[in-house]
């Protein structure tokens, strides 16, 4: 009789934590994890931050070989999952063997949002999501002069930071009024302008990209749509990520800018599950049902998934936790700030800013730029419990304080 299967389709924090919290809650049959990177899963941040910055820095891969042999989690690195098949319960992967699983776990990630404008297509514009990926653009950024970079999002940021630093012209082009619209305050975007700016890093906001234009088939030139023309010997498109939602339609999943979630991580299949930048999950610090992409999301996602396969009576209740290091500066976020209706800034010493964000009067997101004690602390306690503004405004917005007062 054959035993039962776990098939975990992905590479990443998700689907390496989600099969060894599996067996470490005390699943017992076999686990397969399939990835299409022929590494073994690794750490990612680096990638757009040290590792661009320093030929010294190497990725490390979140766990030994050795862990996944005596834990008796089978690998299939380099290979992608071409098709599923929902009734069978078989999966078809790129060598042609078909593979059979009783659970599916899906920890497929997201991909780099392609630029649509014309010249889209030269070569020397990248993006940034693999190791492979940070091969090549590490490799092309030691001969190029001007740098390009479309896209002030975090990725683009960090990039832009590393780069820089090495003596690289470095130009960002952002669609929105400020840098970090989308995820962060007014006032920290203002920050971090100011940061890159004193830098020599040339920010470009409120335009957008026209064109890209090349010679023999290499981008050489950024057209903004005002008439604005950019050198460039490289581009980096950093406007955002698409979920990998393909192998959900022979399934039948929910889906909503992502893989739907309940708090256990199961979809609208019962023996399906999905983890990390993929899903979406609407819970008690994201009642928004925003798509979380973070390492903390992925982590703590993948073991209440890992936990529910194996039984156990668990549901996702994590407060999210973002951070991105540019320079010698760390951004941290505790919560979502999302739907929030008024926010207190707390400033201080220079090289630090705060941003405390209310809802109904209740402090739900901290951002914090090197205030690390802040941050943690900011962490315990709204994961502890709901603070009101007055609470904030009586111990003078010190959070350890109130940590300390139970």
């Amino acid at each position: 009789m054959r035993r039962q299967q776990l098939l975990v389709i992905g590479g990443s924090y998700a689907a390496c934590e989600l099969a060894a919290h599996a067996r470490e809650c005390g699943y017992d049959e076999d686990i397969l994890l399939v990835s299409e990177e022929p590494e073994l899963p690794y750490h990612r941040p680096p990638l757009s931050k040290g590792y661009l910055k320093s030929p010294s820095v190497l990725v490390d891969p979140l766990r030994a070989a050795a862990f996944y042999s005596a834990n008796s989690i089978d690998l299939e690195l380099g290979l992608k999952v071409v098709s599923l098949d929902s009734g069978a319960q078989t999966a078809l992967l790129s060598n042609g063997k078909h593979v059979s699983f009783d659970v599916l776990c899906l920890a497929v990630g997201a991909r780099p949002r392609r630029l649509s404008c014309q010249g889209a297509d030269l070569r020397n514009v990248f993006y940034l999501r693999s190791i492979a990926d940070a091969r090549c653009l590490k490799a092309a950024a030691a001969d190029a002069e001007r740098i390009v970079i479309i896209g002030a999002g975090f990725i683009g940021l960090e990039v832009a930071a590393a780069l820089v630093q090495q003596q690289k012209w470095v130009t960002v082009i952002e669609t929105e009024s400020r840098v970090l619209a989308r995820v962060a305050s007014p006032e920290v975007s203002e920050f971090l302008h100011s940061v890159h700016f004193n830098h020599g890093v040339h920010l470009v906001t409120s335009r957008a990209v026209q064109s890209l234009v090349g010679e023999d088939g290499v981008v050489r030139k950024v057209v903004l749509t005002d008439g604005t023309s950019i050198d460039a010997d490289i581009v980096i498109g950093g406007i955002g990520s698409i979920p990998n939602l393909e192998l959900t339609e022979p399934l039948g999943l929910h889906t909503s800018n992502g893989i739907v979630v309940d708090a256990t991580s199961c979809t609208s299949r019962s023996n399906v599950f999905a983890a990390g930048d993929c899903t979406v999950f609407r819970g008690p610090y994201n009642p928004s049902g925003i798509r979380l992409e973070s390492v903390q999301n992925a982590i703590d996602q993948s073991r209440v998934a890992g936990a529910a396969i194996a039984g156990v009576d668990k549901t996702y209740e994590s407060l999210p936790w973002f951070w991105s290091d540019q320079y010698d500066l760390r951004l941290q976020m505790a919560g979502v700030s999302v739907g929030a209706t008024e926010r207190i800034v707390r400033a201080g010493p220079p090289d630090g800013i705060s941003v405390f964000h209310f809802r109904n009067d209740d402090c739900i997101c901290v951002e914090s730029v090197n205030r690390p004690r802040e941050h943690v602390s900011s962490r315990r306690l709204l994961a502890r419990e709901k603070i009101s503004k007055g609470r904030l405004q009586e111990v003078d917005f010190d959070v350890s304080a109130l940590l300390k007062a139970k």
